[in-house]
């Protein structure tokens, strides 16, 4: 029953200092030699995982079983030599939330509490703390000094900041102690556990109660913390803390807004109860286990699975609502497509649009990735239907019957994302359905949705869905032209990616012609910033000639450029020694590699594992000379990498049909080399110019100046572009006629 109800939920633990060893007035604390039974319990029972990596898996529906997070609130300076080498010993990841205030010597007020108590004379008189509504204190016995700093701190826990440094001073003067001397955590310990590898996160600066501080005091807090600890670690901060942390009592929406807005990934309650993916990632319930056996940690923990949300209702984001039906979606993988659709989704809020991104239960990708699961910005809700590929999940030996598989592969997601889309559209009543091929069940999901609900709806082609030779087969394709040309009839806009496609559908669909619109594919200029060039171990000697991306063994044959290049090495026109053709994440791994082996070429040809978005962009910055292959089929498409080539300012070698698209545009810019994929020869004589002008340095100018031409196919710029066409398929209010008339008179 334990392991069952993990399935899809988070458990995150909290817990504050641990001593050494336990002291007798504060007997709540568990010591460093207990709290290993703590730790081996946790481990037996869970997969601990980093905080920052539990909640990317949440967000993309594919959380490991049994997850569990550690954390530890506050700062003592106990964690650097007790609680770090304990988690390393066993292996554990964590994550330490710091208040920030006391890293400038500031102790915190509960240590300033126990140190003033623990240096009182014995037989002192007690406390008494003029005009605080405090009685007097006794500590005349050890259990007096415990009941009164238990009252202390449950006191100045919830005064303002001056107020508390007001009566801790007069506490202190009282029992003759100074603040200095209490032990506080310092900036090089901050550093040291995050060296150490530990996730640092922000818990304000003075651990106030923010719903009892003013809103600019609030912020201050929250933003604060987070901008003096980036600049201790060198690093980013992505998790906050609330101080005391339960929702409506010591923070409210207003505040969870206030942490959005300082730019946190994600926030921590002391709410008990555990996360899951339709949670707040805001509001992530903690609870402590108290032990002290195993067995009673058992139930606590199955009572802390029982606890209902205590979430608050966070404030929606103002802007029109578009419900975004798209599969290629992080954590997806091995899908340009995906790139587009997200960054659509990051950009949109700018322009008034807020999009909900209806898609994939991740078991129906064939290949997933969590990278670009943190680029979802935190507004953007993603609701995951239940989905299976037909060849994984329906296939017995490898076959199956091809009607389970029309119109594609995936066409169970269509029932359970039409479920999930009416959800949306009854609870939020978006003003606009958006879809996108080239899984085609995405548009007869976005149609069913239309249909069923009257919302207009635009379909995001990208690609032609349907061509002279694809489908190939009989049925599929039947089934294909019914879709397309339901799509054409009754989307209100459609969208393609190349004036080439759009004219093919203006032609093939008259009565659509006004409708058809061109967003080409395009680059995410905030993938490059702050990324350095990495040859991912090719020497700075060899020539680096990279394919970044999926080939296709028919269409993207790389076959005539290996014949090419086989050729310049026996005119040793290229020094084979020098050379490294790298093709990463290819997919086609054993087909690129077989090709390579004809020509003679596997020593110098390597097929790459796939890397993060941010890394490969990388690579591409470090690479001497970037290839793209496209074949005649492809002639009316344009790879999204071709734009991340060109803003990478590195020279492209494009192996590809002169008459297509990727052709054309590639023509506009300098340093870019067009060659024939048809023609050996013609791809030896382009290559040859090439490797010259690199030999000669000849249009590093020129290629830097294509870093401001390509911008106008930057992510941001198309999405200003879409939102025109969203806005114009928006009902028009109708006039006030009675108004109207009243303007004129």
């Amino acid at each position: 029953m334990f392991n069952i109800v993990q399935k899809n939920k988070l458990t995150v633990l909290i817990f504050h200092k641990v001593p050494h060893v336990s002291n007798p007035l504060t007997p709540l604390e568990t010591p460093l030699e207990t709290f290993k039974n703590v730790l081996h319990f946790i481990k037996e029972q869970f997969r601990v995982i980093p905080l920052s990596d539990a909640v990317t898996a949440l967000k993309a529906g594919n959380l490991p079983h049994r997850a569990a997070c550690i954390t530890f609130d506050d700062g003592y300076p106990d964690w650097v030599t007790g609680i770090a080498p304990l988690l390393e010993s066993e292996g554990l990841p964590a994550t330490f939330f710091i208040t920030t205030g006391q890293l400038n010597g500031q102790a915190m007020w509960n240590e300033r509490i126990l140190h003033a108590v623990m240096r009182a004379n014995d037989g002192h008189e007690g406390v008494e703390l003029k005009a605080s509504g405090l009685p007097h204190l006794p500590l005349m016995s050890q259990t007096d000094r415990v009941k009164a700093i238990e009252k202390l701190d449950s006191f100045l826990k919830y005064t303002a900041p001056a107020e508390r440094e007001m009566y801790l001073q007069f506490l202190e003067d009282q029992m003759g102690a100074r603040c200095s001397d209490v032990p506080v955590l310092t900036p090089a310990q901050v550093r040291n556990l995050h060296s150490r590898g530990f996730e640092i996160g922000g818990h304000s600066v003075t651990h106030p109660i923010l719903s009892s501080c003013t809103p600019s005091r609030a912020f201050s807090e929250i933003a604060e913390s987070k901008e003096e600890l980036q600049g201790i670690i060198n690093g980013r901060v992505e998790a906050f803390a609330y101080p005391n942390g339960i929702p409506g009592r010591d923070f409210g929406s207003e505040h969870i807004d206030m942490v959005k807005r300082a730019g946190y990934a994600h926030a921590v309650t002391t709410h008990h109860g555990v996360a899951s993916p339709d949670g707040s990632f805001f509001q992530i319930p903690r609870f402590t286990p108290w032990g002290p056996s195993a067995g009673k940690m058992r139930v606590q923990f199955m009572r802390n699975y029982l606890v209902r949300n205590g979430a608050l209702e966070e404030t929606k984001q103002e802007g029109k609502r578009a419900l975004m039906v798209a599969f290629h979606f992080p954590p997806q993988a091995g899908s340009s497509g995906i790139l587009r659709t997200l960054n659509f989704v990051k950009n949109l809020p700018a322009q008034n649009w807020q999009p909900t991104v209806l898609t994939a239960q991740p078991q129906a990708y064939v290949e997933q990735r969590n990278d670009l699961v943190r680029s979802i910005p935190p507004s953007v809700r993603v609701e995951r239907a239940f989905a299976l590929d037909t060849a994984k999940h329906l296939a017995i030996k490898g076959k199956y019957l091809g009607t389970l598989a029309l119109p594609d592969r995936w066409v169970s997601w269509w029932p359970f994302a039409v479920m999930k889309g009416m959800q949306e559209i009854r609870t939020n009543r978006p003003a606009l359905i958006w879809s996108t091929y080239p899984i085609s069940t995405a548009h007869l999901i976005g149609a069913t949705l239309s249909r069923l609900s009257g919302i207009p709806w635009v379909a995001d082609f990208r690609d032609p869905m349907v061509s002279e030779n694809y489908p190939s087969t009989g049925l599929q394709r039947t089934l294909w032209k019914r879709l397309e040309s339901y799509v054409l009839r009754h989307a209100a806009a459609c969208i393609f990616t190349t004036e080439r496609a759009a004219i093919t559908y203006r032609q093939r669909y008259p009565m659509a012609q006004a409708r058809c619109h061109v967003i080409e594919n395009g680059y995410d200029e905030d993938a490059f910033n702050g990324v350095e060039p990495d040859r991912f171990g090719a020497p700075a000697n060899k020539l680096l000639i990279l394919h970044s991306g999926l080939i296709y063994p028919k269409d993207r044959n790389p076959s005539t450029f290996f014949s090419a290049i086989n050729s310049l090495l026996q005119k040793k026109m290229i020094d084979r020694e020098n050379l490294c053709i790298r093709f990463r994440a290819p997919y086609h791994d054993e087909e690129v590699l077989a090709s390579a082996q004809q020509y003679g070429l596997q020593d110098v040809v390597e097929v790459a594992p796939p890397v993060p978005y941010q890394r490969a962009i990388a690579e591409m910055l470090g690479a001497d000379l970037l290839v793209v292959f496209q074949g005649s089929s492809f002639n009316a498409q344009i790879p999204a990498k071709i734009y991340e080539y060109l803003r990478a300012a590195r020279p492209v070698f494009a192996v590809v049909d002169p008459a297509g698209d990727t052709a054309a545009i590639l023509r506009q810019f300098p340093g870019a080399y067009v060659a024939d994929i048809a023609s050996e020869m013609n791809i030896a004589t382009n290559l040859e110019v090439a490797l010259a002008d690199l030999r000669g340095d000849r249009q590093s100018a020129a290629l830097q100046r294509n870093v401001d031409q390509v911008r106008r196919y930057s992510r941001k710029e198309q999405t200003m572009r879409l939102v025109t066409y969203l806005n114009a398929v928006l009902p028009q209010p109708e006039n006030d006629t009675e108004n109207c008339r009243g303007n004129t008179e």
